[in-house]
């Protein structure tokens, strides 16, 4: 069966997880959908993959958006959540239930450890050499599946009504901003004002996409939100999580 890769990846994190598998697939059609791409439709006959990372144990807002592109026509998929080795929570559940809107048949899931977007000391060095053998043998049980049929993620159904977990973490522009908007046109949000390159918090979804992309280095949260993230880090990030998959 072919395979094609869908990635919302702003700070790269999850585009290198999507690599790994690509390799093993070897080297299949990639599209990015971190920012709003074309319209495109998948036949019954090509599995999906779509990598998206977590945040606060839910996928990233804009992933409504891209998946409205997006169509399937009872087209196999497997969603892949890409998290900073603190939990996927309800994620996978949420992008199952979002992919069956347009489409799609979860047949399988994938939880990876990769570095956290805001202090990628934790997770480092992730997915390593057991999270790869564990991914190799993931994409083997799958392709040697006779019948592909729908399996369910875990996760609590009332997912939307549970209160976010994470920090508001808002990046802001430094007094070193030359305004050349390049974290206004990358933004996957929309949540960079065009003149003053300033974040409208309603609209941040703490991505860290606007930090990573700065030519200048003159955009970051602020120092008391740095110490406070990375108390929070080490309290719920430091010890080992270990990548799982479903069949």
């Amino acid at each position: 069966m072919k395979k094609v890769i869908f990635y919302f990846s702003p700070t790269g994190g999850t585009k290198a997880v999507a690599d790994i598998f690509n390799r093993e697939f070897g080297d299949v059609l990639m599209q990015e959908i971190t920012t709003p791409s074309f319209d495109v439709e998948i036949d019954s006959e090509t599995m999906a993959f779509f990598f998206f990372p977590v945040y606060a144990g839910r996928i990233p807002k804009p992933m409504y958006d891209r998946m409205k592109q997006i169509k399937g026509k009872g087209s196999p998929c497997v969603p892949v959540a890409v998290y900073g080795n603190r939990a996927v929570d309800d994620a996978l559940l949420e992008m199952s239930e979002l992919a069956a809107k347009s489409g799609f048949v979860t047949v399988g899931g994938c939880e990876i450890v990769a570095p956290h977007s805001v202090d990628p000391s934790f997770g480092f060095g992730r997915p390593d050499a057991a999270d790869k053998e564990k991914i190799s043998e993931f994409i083997k049980k799958l392709d040697a599946k006779q019948e592909l049929t729908a399996v369910r993620m875990p996760g609590n159904p009332e997912y939307a009504k549970k209160k976010p977990m994470d920090l508001p973490l808002y990046p802001k522009p430094s007094k070193e901003c030359i305004g050349c908007g390049i974290c206004y046109k990358y933004c996957p949000a929309g949540a960079i004002n065009a003149k003053r390159m300033k974040t409208k918090k309603s609209k941040c979804i703490s991505c860290m996409r606007c930090v990573a992309m700065c030519s200048t280095e003159s955009r970051s949260i602020s120092a008391p939100m740095k110490l406070v993230s990375r108390v929070y880090l080490k309290k719920t990030c430091s010890d080992r999580q270990e990548c799982k998959f479903y069949l």
